[in-house]
């Protein structure tokens, strides 16, 4: 017999998940002891002392686990050791990363039959998938009457909505009273990558929307008047679980307040006609203090990233600014966007 390395002994990746520590040392006998006859035998195994129900059950494990093959007429074929061990490692690896992502989901399903129902706050319900965060949205943005206040991030359900049909995006929202309703939108700036949203924008400006950017928005937001809310978290968690329903009156009042002083903030759509810079020009400084990159703005206006490079210094040059983010700032203290 050779000298087994300690760190072979001991390695995991041999074993299966143990029962006891008499299953997880037999794994690796039995394996090396395969692994050393070139025609190695159940009968063999079980002349060197190894119980005959031991050997069928270890070479079962070593069988699904890739490293042993088993023929029709009983004989064993082991694996090249090199080859077998890394893939049978891929797949522990596989199998950690789905037991990782499932501990989420049954956790919250275990934190959610222990909440008392005291505990649960009135007024906020939480949503538990895209689908209730489009149900939510829908109801609230029916019933208002006065004002939409909204905050789009890169999330799921953002790219969802830019997916939608163009003249969805058009259609103005109205009171039941008939009234317009005001829609003002706060958009995270890499929304601006999405291949369509030049499109959508201005279809949903179209429509009625007064629309703003700004950078690394950390969640999605609806403020339907001061009566209801949804907070989408689906950018923390794909499935949408844990966004927020809200009609308790005060968080709306303060998710609604949080909206109004990100909108101060946030950089304004360009203006046209305006000392003398065309509107490409207005559109390139709008994204530019937005803080998108070159490739962005040159997909949103449709020219190359190397003429983007060099309108970008020569508004620059005529700011006065030696940086992007001054040029930006100057634009902005000028009135040009």
């Amino acid at each position: 017999m050779v000298n087994v390395p300690h760190f072979v002994r001991r390695s995991p990746g041999l074993a299966n998940e143990p029962e006891d520590e008499l299953t997880e040392s037999m794994v690796t006998r039995v394996y090396l002891a395969i692994l050393q006859h070139p025609q190695p035998t159940r009968e063999l195994l079980i002349a060197q002392g190894i119980p005959a129900e031991m050997v069928d059950r270890v070479v079962h494990i070593l069988s699904t686990r890739g490293l042993v093959a088993v023929h029709r007429d009983g004989s064993w074929e082991p694996a090249p050791p090199d080859i077998a061990i890394p893939a049978h490692a891929v797949n522990l690896e596989r199998r950690a990363r789905e037991a990782r992502a499932a501990a989420h989901e049954l956790a919250q399903v275990f934190y959610r039959a222990r909440t008392p129902p005291t505990r649960r706050l009135e007024g906020v319900q939480v949503l538990t998938s895209l689908d209730e965060i489009h149900t939510a949205t829908s109801e609230i943005v029916a019933a208002a009457t006065s004002t939409l206040r909204t905050a789009r991030n890169m999330s799921p359900r953002t790219r969802v909505l830019f997916a939608a049909p163009m003249a969805s995006h058009r259609e103005r929202t109205y009171a039941s009273d008939g009234a317009e309703v005001t829609l003002r939108t706060i958009y995270d700036t890499k929304v601006l990558e999405l291949d369509n949203a030049s499109e959508v924008l201005a279809a949903r400006a179209e429509g009625g929307e007064r629309y703003r950017f700004a950078s690394d928005l950390p969640f999605s937001a609806v403020v339907a008047d001061e009566t209801a809310a949804v907070v989408d978290l689906s950018s923390y968690d794909e499935s949408g679980f844990g966004s927020l329903l809200v009609r308790s009156r005060p968080i709306v009042q303060a998710l609604g307040s949080t909206l109004d002083a990100l909108w101060r903030l946030a950089i304004p759509s360009p203006r046209t006609g305006t000392q003398g810079i065309d509107d490409r020009d207005l559109q390139i400084l709008s994204l530019l203090a937005a803080g998108a990159s070159d490739a962005t703005i040159a997909r949103q206006t449709g020219v190359s990233q190397r003429t983007v490079e060099r309108r970008v210094r020569a508004l620059m040059d005529q700011l006065g600014a030696g940086t992007r983010f001054q040029a930006g700032v100057q634009a902005a203290r000028r009135g040009l966007i």
